[in-house]
């Protein structure tokens, strides 16, 4: 089985649905028999993340955060990953991002000094979501369609699949989302989400060996 690093703050809004969202992944990473290592709210800093990826080499890590570019941020907006730092600190790895635009330069980046490959987007992630659940996310009906993609995707990888199969298989889903969006009359001002749902799905890429996978 594989290492599996997950870095998991939660000190705003936004944070607090990739957390929640995150946990089923944790849990199906512990199902899976797989080392899991979870770092998690004020855990998910550049000391202690980027102390593991260096002594345990972790096979797949998935990083929850806002981000830039050039970066990706753990706790409190700490940058832990930079295109101008540490880059190549994710040698070996496969890599997905969940962090804005952060696969337009640190992604190609990384995949340069040695990771297998670097999955995120080119573009800001737009989260989409009711104002009235934002307390329980679990009751969110619109951030499901933005978040459930992405553990899709995430929870491929944990099963073995292959970057470019478990790519294509949350693209392919948030193409039913975007349909979805357009015809519902379920979730109010539904059809006003989907261009930023099809954001999304434009700019998730990987970079580097798309055949790479855990096994």
């Amino acid at each position: 089985m594989a290492e599996i690093l997950f870095s998991r703050p939660d000190d705003d809004i936004m944070l607090s649905y990739l957390y929640y969202y995150s946990n089923d992944l944790v849990k199906l990473s512990d199902k899976l028999g797989h080392q899991t290592i979870n770092k998690e709210k004020e855990n998910a800093n550049k000391k202690i993340i980027t102390s593991i990826i260096s002594k345990r080499k972790p096979q797949l890590i998935m990083f929850n955060g806002h981000g830039s570019p050039e970066e990706i941020c753990g706790h409190r907006k700490e940058v832990i990953i930079s295109s101008n730092e540490n880059a190549g600190i994710l040698k070996g790895a496969i890599v997905y991002a969940l962090s804005c635009a952060s696969a337009l330069v640190l992604g190609p980046k990384s995949v340069k000094e040695g990771a297998k490959c670097f999955i995120g987007y080119d573009f800001d992630f737009v989260l989409g979501k009711d104002r009235d659940s934002e307390a329980s996310p679990r009751h969110d009906k619109l951030a499901r369609l933005f978040l459930n993609p992405s553990n899709s995707l995430f929870s491929s990888l944990l099963n073995g699949k292959e970057v470019k199969d478990s790519v294509e298989k949350a693209k392919k889903e948030m193409q039913d989302n975007i349909d979805y969006l357009h015809t519902t009359n379920s979730i109010p001002d539904a059809i006003y989400y989907a261009p930023y749902l099809f954001s999304n799905r434009l700019g998730l890429i990987a970079h580097g060996d798309s055949s790479a996978s855990i096994n």
